[in-house]
This record gives C-alpha cells, sequence and structure tokens, in this order.
C-alpha cells in the first residue's frame, strides 16, 4: 500500500533553522520550533514550512466526514489552506505561506488545529510514515 509522501523533511539544528516568513514575531518562532522539537511535525525540506502525518484507524474518520473535512472548514475561516495528501487513512499536510514566503503564524496556528483534531478523532499513529526523497 503507497502512504501519502512529501519532499525529505529535516531534523531541526542550527544549519538549518526555518526560513520565516517576513514579520513572524518571537513567541510565534518559539511555538514553530516546540512544535518541531516534539518530533510529531518536521520542518520541510524548503525549510519555509512544516509537515507531519496523521494516521486513523479508517479511512471516513481520515477524510469522509472528519479529519480532512474540519481543517477544510477551518482553512476557509482562516483564509490559509495546506498542501497535502491522503491515502485511505493517512494523511500528510505540509503548512507554508506563499506571500510573504515561509514559515508564518498562520502555519503554526493550523498545525496547533490538525493536532488537536487530530487528538479529538483518536489518531492512531505515534509512528512516522515514510517519507519519499
Amino acid at each position: 500500500m503507497s502512504t501519502p509522501t512529501f519532499g525529505k523533511a529535516q531534523a531541526l539544528s542550527e544549519a538549518n533553522e526555518p526560513q520565516w516568513s517576513l514579520g513572524t514575531d518571537e513567541a510565534t518562532k518559539k511555538e514553530a520550533l516546540c512544535l518541531i522539537s516534539r518530533g510529531r511535525w518536521s520542518l520541510s525540506a524548503t525549510r519555509m514550512g512544516i509537515e507531519r502525518e496523521f494516521k486513523f484507524k479508517t479511512f471516513a474518520k481520515a477524510m469522509v466526514r472528519l479529519f480532512i473535512n474540519q481543517v477544510a472548514d477551518q482553512c476557509k475561516v482562516k483564509k490559509h489552506h495546506p498542501e497535502w495528501e491522503n491515502v485511505y487513512n493517512k494523511v500528510a499536510i505540509r503548512w507554508t505561506t506563499h506571500n510573504p514566503e515561509g514559515l508564518s503564524h498562520k502555519d503554526v496556528e493550523m498545525a496547533k488545529f490538525c493536532d488537536d483534531k487530530g487528538i479529538e478523532l483518536g489518531e492512531t499513529g505515534e509512528e512516522k510514515i515514510e517519507r519519499g526523497g
């Protein structure tokens, strides 16, 4: 079975600090680094976003009525949309800001929203899903 894949994510180090969106405040930077350091979110290969994969018990929890639809509804409210893929019960999400380019408050806010929804909907996977190169 194939799994959702994005670019090769990076572990955080001084050499690959995130590329922040112009105007990103220190509190947001701290929150983003905290999300990454917990190990569930990874810095994208471009260093301009964060990404993670969610695994649910069933396709329905991942897609049809729940996770993706609830995230999509919040995207409309916040006027901010992810890059994402869905394969059966797995959803890969990358948050990045295109204008001004880089990691921003909106990305961090939506990543936290996704985490909360994942918990609420009984996300099953602590393991990292293999990513392509």
